[in-house]
């Protein structure tokens, strides 16, 4: 994804009060008091400029969407995407290696990972968002029989997944080798999915914590 510079980018963040979290770490164990409601609470790990985050809590008014993303030029373009008045939507700015610091144990209930860096470089394997290391992290976040929702284009990465996943705790539930044109497909995609499902197929992955 090719970013732009924003001048002044935290000042445009206040046009988005609901939306962007900027006190991180005071949500911690409270976030449906956030959204003030006791719906479940869904974590997308890296979210593009919004495209499917919108889509899913458009389509799911009943749960509570959270993304997290690094970098301020993404939650820009999201923001601008999402607006402000999607009540049940916040974005977080942080890393997927301290998710223990914004959530408490068993506070998520669905986590999306959606074409995360494959890092193809077996010496930068500890990167890769479905690596043991980050693993741990999902399962002291996740409820009982909490889910995760893998996609990639990248069929190495979605080998390494498989792996990794059912080799610490996680259940495979459904996945396919082609998804678009899988039972499981209900036409909600990211930005970056829609060019790389012109090139070849998207890999899928339902997990569940054991």
């Amino acid at each position: 994804m090719r970013l732009r510079r924003v001048p002044g980018i935290e000042k445009e963040f206040l046009n988005y009060p609901h939306l962007v979290i900027a006190d991180n770490e005071t949500q911690k164990g409270k976030w449906q008091q956030h959204f003030a409601n006791e719906n479940p609470v869904y974590l997308e790990v890296g979210m593009g400029r919004g495209q499917f985050l919108k889509a899913m809590s458009q389509s799911l008014p009943n749960a509570n969407f959270i993304a997290l993303e690094l970098r301020d030029e993404v939650i820009f373009d999201a923001a601008q995407t999402l607006g402000d008045e999607l009540k049940n939507v916040a974005v977080l700015r942080g890393n997927a290696d301290s998710l223990d610091k914004w959530f408490a144990p068993q506070e998520v209930n669905r986590l999306y990972l959606n074409f995360s860096d494959p890092w193809p470089k077996k010496r930068h394997g500890k990167r890769r968002l479905t690596h043991e290391n980050f693993l741990k992290q999902y399962k002291q976040i996740l409820a009982k029989n909490g889910d995760v929702f893998f996609r990639t284009d990248v069929r190495q990465l979605m080998e390494f997944t498989l792996t990794e996943m059912t080799n610490n705790g996680f259940s495979l539930v459904d996945v396919s080798l082609d998804f678009h044109n899988s039972e499981f497909f209900d036409g909600i995609t990211t930005e970056y999915e829609d060019k790389k499902s012109k090139h070849g197929p998207i890999y899928y992955g339902h997990f569940v914590l054991k």
